[in-house]
């Protein structure tokens, strides 16, 4: 018994093919469940129609529910939001952890373009849409290729890093995950295509048959469609995408191929240890693997100013129509005209009246409800942060000053720049893996062309990744799996208005001043300033400054050649006067051994006189 306890288990048997692709679509067929419960749980499905100005609010009168009038502060904080944090493509920054600093100023650049090329501020914009009102936003970016043809006809069309947004609805992944994508073991993507592109780009796709686009659907155009004698055009393919982080592989399974995936599974990419899913949010819900939205918290507060509003106006509308009235002065049919509040109805009574005409009061609404519709606003922008004048509206203030607007402002800056670290280091996860995407499939050619730099400049930049026998650019798994250090400029997305030219100026001047009497400025210094100037978009005053570092250049150089002819001279002259000692030295030993000879000569003449 003891030895049946401690036996190895028996393996399980392999699954087929078919039974894979019936086991993803179970998979998937919960998470779509989920997601569909919490888009209706949650309130998004309402704050969606908030946004676009669709009320479904309705207040009881006698005559039957009368709907509320409908005020748009959705749709005024979101855009609100989107242009007081994404005003402006971000300046992102690549900085060297190895290698050289060229090759790093290379991705830099190359990142900035790819950013303005594909034109990802858009999809930024949507995201943050998709954030405050669903809580959550969706990004994907990677590197895909479009081929047309099949076996040995088979032929690339493009090829390219892509990034681009996908919404809230296509987003799948396993049950139990907290914190996705980090903790995700699969994750899905749901993509709809048209049938017959989809049919002669995979040939598994022979025996789909398609479906009619979800969204029509959805609106209620199945009559329409129904009736149709021709479907081709209408026919859609859909099928997802999905990367299984256990086998580290790329499925692909579609809706109506039950027994066989829809492409041959592929290996993820080589160096890619992550999903190529970003998640951006706000606001984290613990216990919650989503989010919540921007607008659930100060929800209740806006519904109530909504109820008080319509309260308000039906009260104007209806001239405050409480009164006592002898039975039988009026008749039925002129009191429903009363009631309903008919504009220019001229209502009978069986009285006399002054002058035989009379035009009923007008009632003041009373002081109540500004007041309480006063507090409700207070309220909501306490709660969300957004003061009024960041959506152009009127803030009332205590004592009329201009101080007391910027103390508000300030207090509200704090949740503001919050916000917007949020949303910079959402941008930084999209430009890693940007930059990764680069590092494994780097064209050469579009190197130069972006750069602007020569064959020589860019192949320098690359170092050791660029191969000269071959004319190929290698990065190894290890450069492309670790993480770069890549940071969007601080502030760079922000609004530049005139407040922020005219602060970045001062400082700018203050640095310009402090160096103004140092020659030459440090090469820090004139970093910081071009960068300054670069980055903010002063074009003026940055054509400007590079004309004065020319200049500094100029005169550096005309002052280091006017040194050297000096400095030529004096060697000259030092080499002259030297040659000139040497032969004054020269002469005088000449002189001094002449003498000596004569002396001797004539000691030995004096000698010879003396002898007998």
């Amino acid at each position: 018994m003891a030895s049946d306890l401690y036996a190895p288990a028996a393996k399980t048997p392999a699954l087929t093919e078919s039974a894979q692709v019936q086991k993803w679509m179970d998979r998937i067929t919960v998470a779509k469940k989920v997601n569909e419960e919490h888009y209706k749980t949650s309130g998004n499905e309402r704050f969606l129609k908030h946004y676009k100005g669709e009320s479904t609010e309705t207040v009881m009168r006698r005559a039957g529910p009368v709907k509320v009038p409908p005020v748009n502060l959705v749709f005024a904080y979101v855009q609100s939001d989107i242009a007081s944090t994404y005003n402006r493509d971000p300046y992102i920054t690549v900085n060297a952890k190895g290698g050289s600093t060229k090759g790093a100023k290379l991705k830099e650049v190359w990142l900035n373009a790819k950013w303005r090329e594909l034109k990802i501020k858009e999809e930024i914009e949507l995201e943050i849409l998709d954030k405050d009102l669903f809580g959550g936003a969706w990004h994907k970016t990677g590197y895909a290729a479009e081929s047309e043809g099949q076996g040995g006809n088979l032929r690339i069309k493009k090829e390219g890093v892509y990034s681009l947004r996908v919404a809230n609805e296509d987003m799948f992944w396993n049950v139990g995950a907290m914190r996705p994508p980090s903790d995700c073991m699969w994750m899905a993507q749901r993509i709809i295509r048209p049938l017959e592109e989809v049919k002669a780009k995979y040939p598994n796709a022979a025996g789909l048959e398609g479906t009619v686009h979800p969204r029509l659907t959805a609106d209620g155009y199945g009559d329409t469609i129904k009736n149709l004698t021709y479907k081709d055009d209408i026919k859609v393919a859909i099928f997802f995408e999905i990367w299984d982080s256990q086998t580290r592989q790329i499925l692909l399974v579609a809706d109506g191929l039950k027994d066989k995936y829809l492409d041959a599974p592929k290996a993820w990419p080589e160096g890619q240890e992550k999903f190529p899913f970003d998640y951006y949010w706000d606001f984290a819900v613990p216990g919650e693997p989503r989010p919540m939205s921007s607008i659930a918290p100060w929800e209740p507060q806006m519904l109530e100013f909504q109820f008080i509003l319509a309260q308000a106006v039906s009260h104007v509308k209806r001239w405050n129509r409480q009164m006592l009235v002898r039975q039988g002065t009026i008749d039925q049919n002129a009191l429903d005209k009363y009631e309903r509040g008919d504009d220019g109805a001229v209502i009978e009574v069986n009285g006399t009246l002054d002058g035989g005409v009379q035009f009923v009061d007008y009632g003041q609404l009373p002081t109540d409800f500004y007041m309480i519709m006063d507090r409700l606003v207070a309220l909501m922008n306490e709660i969300n942060g957004q003061p009024a004048f960041d959506r152009g509206g009127v803030t009332k203030t205590n004592t009329r000053t201009i101080g007391e607007l910027q103390q508000m402002k300030a207090g509200a800056k704090s949740r503001t720049d919050r916000k917007i670290d949020r949303l910079e280091t959402h941008l930084e996860n999209i430009a890693r893996k940007m930059l990764a995407v680069m590092e494994a499939t780097l064209d050469f050619e579009e190197a130069i062309k972006i750069t602007g730099d020569t064959p020589e400049e860019v192949t320098d930049m690359l170092g050791d990744h660029f191969n000269k026998d071959t004319g190929m650019v290698t990065f190894s798994p290890e450069d492309i799996a670790d993480e770069t250090d890549v940071e969007v400029y601080a502030g760079s997305t922000l609004p530049l208005d005139k407040e922020t030219r005219m602060s970045i100026l001062e400082v700018v001047l203050q640095q310009i001043a402090a160096v103004a009497g140092q020659s030459p400025m440090s090469p820090l210094m004139v970093q910081v300033i071009s960068q300054m100037l670069e980055q903010f978009g002063i074009k003026g005053l940055e054509e400007a400054y590079e004309m004065e570092l020319r200049m500094a250049e100029e005169r550096m150089r005309a002052s280091n050649e006017k040194q050297g002819v000096d400095e030529a001279k004096s060697m000259a002259d030092a080499e002259k006067r030297k040659a000139q000692a040497e032969q004054i030295q020269t002469q005088t030993k000449i002189m001094i051994r002449e003498e000596e000879d004569r002396n001797i000569i004539d000691d030995v003449m004096d000698q010879v006189r003396s002898l007998p």
